[in-house]
């Protein structure tokens, strides 16, 4: 069997491993991280929402534990290669299918301990005598059987010139310190674990070796002529207190992680990916009926996965730059970075890739490299505006909104972006009045076509809207011209303040701790609850629990209808497109029947139907909370009424992946009166987020109540 290596393993296409781990380390390719709505820059969706179920309940491992869950481990790993080689295969090359047919080989132990330390930090030596799993019965054997292979791991005793400060961190404190105490290094008092590796590297290249010979003591030189430093010395004796380590090559990791990407349709793989499949298996799970469509055209060719890998990972270092903070110092450092991409982009605009993107599900579009560069074009454009190249930055949304194949469920900010930059910064001479008024129509022109756009969601008709009446106003536009939006002047939010006794200090990034009105210790929204609570109101803090629950009760069919290429296992609690633009554009006739039934009052209906099916088993779905009692849910939804739930389902039905969250802190209703309130609690000095004030927007638009809630410290001069 012969492998091609790189200077880490086997190395698939001669190119540097694309996957870099995340702090929590248990990511397959380094999964994008996005922005939060928030975001003063961009406003990015989390395509990569969590619709898996969560990791298993103390019960239910202690159940597993006798069924040994690293055995389990290895099959469900192996359930998702050969589930991929059999439909899939075409995608791997020769080399590749090599290291499949590798680890099928191995001993059972070898497996084991790879899929352990695989689903682990991956770039980093695990010592061997800190592992410890009860399935793997010769750990000392898998071990070594994994090292032998010279494919899968390689050992620290194996590896050349490797850096003291890398060896030294596979100490914990209290080993640091002996260690110093050994070699008769001092200082170390008060040093955390950096300080200490610090401290032990320069003292050990300060201080030369010395020989004890017949002769005396004398200095000892290397095989150049050089003096030798201790560093020799401390680096054979940590080796010495180590024992043997191993660490996994990064080759076949990439091999299998492009593996898992093709068969879990996700950038992130860890150990939950699994435990969904072994959950299922042993009946502690149970999942939604539905149609199982696993396809072969997610990846049209092997060039369509490498294209789309390697777009991911400009999107990782984009995404790790955003996320780092202080933006505007590294400003140049991402045009150089997302400029290539633009041309990238325009070549994928071509009429053969659009006219073969076209004919292809609006969820399959989102595994071409396309669709990850036109994100990143959004966020170039946001980078030429933070320059003052906003000419630059025009041109680039005029030519995102110039296409309709990918993201469209962004077009109606594209539209918001460019309105923003007609009106502000395209006249050159602010003093030319011809020219303002010139773009300041066009800005209005460029509003007027966002909502007349089918594609520009809902969540964008309020923004847009706001500007056209400030536009007109500017322009002098004639009464009888003007646009007549009611909602525009929505009602602000009823202001309202609970006082109560904060049991806690006030310290930045931790919540504060306060007293109830029945004198428990509870969090700021508890304690406006039972404010709530004792002026009549029944209500939960479920930030928007409830509501989910309500969403999923209603669209249950319509979330499992027979959709192509989204139900690609038999463990999903959701479609995999629900947090994409996809899951409305694919069942748009369906929602919009669901909608009108339910402005005609007939949630509770669908929401009969479903607990009578679905409640004994306790069906994993995605925002389905099924600790909610059912009579409190149908007077929820019926106090809510049916045009404001329509208004708040349709919200979730375009855009679950951003607005499943944002939702306010606090869910009342009085059930005689056929009234429900939401309510924001805010402490001193909180503020609302841009999603937050996106929903109240949202709730105070479709004629619900809504408070901003004050929860401030009882002071002696107040009553």
């Amino acid at each position: 069997m012969s492998f091609s290596f790189g200077p880490d393993g086997i190395c698939p296409e001669g190119r540097a491993v694309l996957c870099e781990l995340t702090d929590e380390g248990q990511r397959l390719f380094k999964r994008p991280k996005f922005d939060d709505p928030g975001d003063d820059i961009i406003d990015v969706l989390d395509e990569s929402y969590p619709l898996s179920s969560d990791s298993p309940t103390d019960e239910e491992s202690q159940e597993v534990e006798g069924r040994q869950w690293g055995t389990l481990y290895v099959d469900a790993f192996m359930t998702a290669l050969n589930t991929v080689l059999e439909n899939e295969s075409y995608l791997f090359d020769d080399n590749e299918h090599r290291v499949f047919e590798a680890f099928k080989d191995l001993e059972d132990d070898c497996k084991k301990l790879y899929v352990r330390l695989f689903l682990r930090r991956r770039n980093k030596w695990f010592r061997i005598d800190m592992l410890s799993y009860r399935e793997i019965l010769d750990l000392q054997g898998a071990w070594m059987g994994l090292v032998k292979s010279s494919i899968f791991a390689s050992s620290l005793s194996s590896v050349p010139d490797i850096g003291i400060e890398e060896i030294l961190s596979l100490f914990n404190v209290d080993e640091l310190k002996y260690l110093g105490t050994q070699l008769n290094y001092k200082g170390f008092r008060g040093c955390n674990k950096s300080e200490m590796i610090f401290a032990l590297k320069n003292q050990s290249e300060g201080q030369s070796c010395l020989d004890l010979s017949q002769s005396g003591l004398s200095l000892l030189y290397d095989g150049r002529g050089r003096r030798r430093s201790r560093l020799h010395k401390l680096l054979k004796e940590s080796m010495e207190v180590l024992g043997p380590c191993v660490m996994l090559c990064e080759g076949p990791i990439a091999v299998f992680e492009r593996a898992h990407l093709v068969f879990f349709r996700a950038t992130d793989f860890n150990e939950k990916s699994l435990r969904k499949l072994i959950l299922a298996r042993i009946s502690k799970r149970n999942f939604p009926e539905y149609m199982v469509f696993r396809s072969t055209e997610v990846f049209l060719s092997r060039q369509d996965l490498l294209d789309y890998e390697n777009a991911l990972e400009i999107q990782s270092q984009v995404d790790d730059i955003f996320n780092s903070g202080n933006i505007s110092s590294k400003l140049q450092t991402l045009y150089d970075i997302l400029e290539p991409v633009n041309e990238h982009w325009r070549k994928c605009l071509s009429s053969t890739h659009v006219g073969h993107n076209e004919e292809r599900d609006h969820y399959l579009i989102r595994f071409t490299a396309a669709w990850s560069y036109t994100r990143m074009m959004y966020k170039l454009a946001a980078v030429l505006s933070r320059l003052g190249r906003h000419k630059e930055a025009h041109s680039i949304y005029t030519a995102l909104l110039g296409q309709r194949i990918y993201r469209r469920g962004k077009r109606g900010d594209w539209y918001q972006r460019k309105a923003l930059i007609e009106n502000l910064y395209m006249c050159d001479d602010k003093k030319n009045v011809k020219e303002a008024r010139l773009w300041k129509r066009k800005s209005l022109a460029t509003c007027e076509t966002g909502l007349q756009d089918p594609d520009t969601h809902m969540i964008y008709h309020y923004d847009l809207q706001k500007r056209i009446v400030r536009l007109e106003r500017e322009l002098r536009v004639l009464p009888k011209d003007k646009h007549v939006f009611f909602h525009v002047a929505l009602k602000e939010p009823i202001r309202r303040t609970f006082y109560g006794i904060r049991v806690s200090e006030v310290e930045i990034g931790r919540k504060t701790t306060w007293r109830n009105l029945e004198g428990e210790e509870c969090s700021v929204e508890e304690m406006c609850l039972s404010n709530y609570r004792a002026l009549g109101w029944k209500g939960y803090h479920t930030e928007g629990g409830i509501i989910k629950t309500i969403f999923a009760y209603i669209f249950w069919d319509i979330l499992f209808l027979p959709v192509p290429y989204v139900f690609e296992t038999e463990f999903q609690r959701a479609p995999l497109d629900l947090t994409t633009e996809a899951f409305y554009l694919s069942r748009a006739s369906e929602i919009n029947r669901r909608l009108a039934d339910i402005e005609n009052n007939l949630a509770a209906k669908f929401i009969f139907e479903v607990y009578d099916r679905e409640f004994e088993r306790k069906t994993e779905c995605v925002g389905m909370d099924w600790n909610f009692d059912i009579h409190e849910v149908l007077e929820a939804a019926e106090c809510i009424g049916g045009h404001a739930l329509s208004a708040i389902c349709k919200v979730f039905c375009e855009e679950y992946g951003h607005r499943s969250a944002g939702m306010p802190d606090l869910f009342l209703w009085k059930p005689e009166q056929k009234k429900c309130l939401f309510s924001e609690v805010k402490s001193e000095n909180d503020r609302l987020s841009d999603t937050q004030r996106l929903w109240i927007d949202v709730l105070v638009g479709a004629s619900v109540l809504v408070e901003l809630c004050a929860g401030l410290e009882k002071k002696d001069d107040v009553k």
